[in-house]
């Protein structure tokens, strides 16, 4: 006889006796016809606490001590009054009715919870499955929420690229050729000695296999409980084919970018290179000839090969570092420096771009000094320079001017051309950015993206706004920082 139920039927007699004892106390109250429904409440009692089999004996046992301790003769279950046989046959039968029907409504209040419970659980799992973003993700829900679910350690075994089932470092218990066999033929589900393999079966095949290792028992332990767990192990399986077929829409789209970009780069670059290059052999072949050239010819020759050379080189070294910044990171060494040495060694760089351009810088005297990486925020300002002259007509003005606010320097460089292009101003800052009329200015819309990338670095800001000029303006902010106290020596 199981040990739980010895318990019951030990915790009924017990209830059996204490109403007894009570009936007898009541006895010098009521009349005899009164106290039988105690034994009733009693029986009820242990229907709903300890089951139908407590229940059937506890109404046995109740009849037996109304007939031997309340019916005449007393101590004895001799019944003087053949009526009270009919008393106690009636009583047995509504005892075991209320009985069974009280353990009845308890089965099934216990059947419902289990059930709710189960349909939480399950809820919960899907939910937490349904935001998971990658395989590690779905691998600590199975160890952290199915798990304990079941009472049981749980390990999920994925496929290597080769198609091969695979165990982590979490899942020492399992049984790894029984886990790939229940892998490899998912219609034959393997239970080992120390653990329960599942295959997780999903619309394009099978997707791994959830090991279960109970703690106490076996697995499943019951009809119900296979049921959560087959659900649980689909709900597995349709996060593991979602997480795949994402991986699957990033790498597509990924390489579909790439694609573009490439396209985009190879186009513009066979433009831009050759119409430079064009440039500097008619140059060139101009110069073979010196005889038929003055000297001011010769020079003027001689410039403008140098300046075709200088818009190559530019446009060459965007490229190669946008492309190094991508891939290996931003590395910066800032130190402190004066705004108007950075904008004059910027437009001493850029001289040949902005000769017939009238600059003019606004520069506030008290300009506290600037945490950059010099040569790389004259780089910026140098693009921004190169782009102003490009979209502007001989004779215009390209105006820099700065100043600071809340804890921010700005620094804008402007220019009275025909303004902004009619697209979202962000996105002139993508690479390969282009604005309008473009097929007859050079460049491959890398100088912006380069900006921001520097800009964005130094941990500062860059937009595309309407020049005050009526041309584009494009405005840079940088956190100014505590500058560095400069000790002032005293002369001897």
């Amino acid at each position: 006889m199981p040990h739980s139920l010895i318990r019951s039927l030990f915790v009924a007699t017990l209830a059996c006796a204490a109403t007894t004892a009570i009936a007898a106390w009541l006895l010098r109250v009521f009349d005899l016809s009164n106290v039988v429904m105690l034994f009733l409440v009693t029986v009820v009692f242990i229907a709903l606490r300890l089951g139908r089999a407590a229940a059937a004996y506890a109404s046995m046992l109740c009849v037996a001590s109304f007939d031997f301790f309340f019916v005449e003769p007393r101590f004895s279950f001799a019944v003087s009054d053949t009526q009270y046989v009919f008393t106690f046959a009636l009583m047995l039968i509504v005892a075991l009715l209320i009985s069974q029907l009280a353990a009845r409504l308890q089965l099934q209040a216990r059947r419902a919870t289990e059930g709710e419970r189960r349909a939480s659980a399950l809820a919960r799992v899907a939910s937490d499955l349904a935001a998971a973003m990658d395989t590690g993700q779905i691998e600590t829900i199975c160890r952290q929420s199915i798990g304990p679910l079941f009472r049981a350690r749980a390990a999920l075994l994925l496929p290597d690229a080769h198609g091969a089932l695979v165990a982590g470092p979490e899942a020492g218990f399992v049984d790894l050729p029984a886990a790939r066999r229940s892998f490899e033929h998912p219609g034959q589900e393997q239970q080992g000695p120390h653990a329960y393999y599942l295959p997780l079966i999903a619309s394009e095949g099978v997707r791994g296999v959830l090991a279960l290792q109970a703690k106490q028992g076996h697995l499943p332990a019951n009809a119900e409980d296979r049921r959560l767990l087959l659900a649980c192990g689909s709900s597995v399986a349709m996060a593991l084919e979602r997480t795949h077929f994402v991986t699957v829409a990033q790498e597509t789209q990924v390489r579909m970018a790439g694609e573009r970009l490439r396209n985009a780069l190879l186009s513009a670059v066979s433009h831009d290179l050759k119409t430079p290059l064009t440039a500097i052999r008619g140059l060139a072949e101009t110069l073979e000839e010196p005889d038929r050239l003055s000297v001011d010819d010769q020079r003027d020759l001689a410039r403008s090969i140098r300046q075709q050379s200088e818009e190559l080189q530019r446009f060459v070294a965007n490229i190669l570092d946008l492309a190094r910044m991508q891939n290996e990171g931003m590395r910066l060494n800032s130190d402190w420096h004066p705004l108007g040495e950075v904008i004059g060694n910027a437009l001493a760089r850029a001289s040949s771009a902005v000769r017939d351009r009238r600059i003019k810088t606004i520069l506030p005297p008290d300009l506290p000094l600037i945490p950059v990486d010099e040569p790389l925020f004259e780089r910026v300002l140098v693009n921004l320079l190169d782009n102003a002259a490009k979209y502007t007509k001989p004779g215009s003005t390209i105006r820099l001017r700065a100043a600071t606010c809340e804890g921010e320097m700005s620094i804008i460089v402007e220019d009275d051309g025909p303004g902004l292009p009619p697209i979202d101003p962000e996105e002139l800052f993508a690479p390969f950015a282009r604005g309008h009329v473009e097929s007859a200015i050079p460049g491959v819309g890398l100088g912006l993206s380069l900006c921001r990338t520097i800009v964005v670095a130094h941990g500062g800001t860059i937009r595309a706004v309407p020049s005050e000029l009526g041309g584009a303006a494009f405005e840079i902010r940088l956190p100014l920082g505590q500058p560095p106290v400069i000790a002032i020596e005293d002369d001897l």
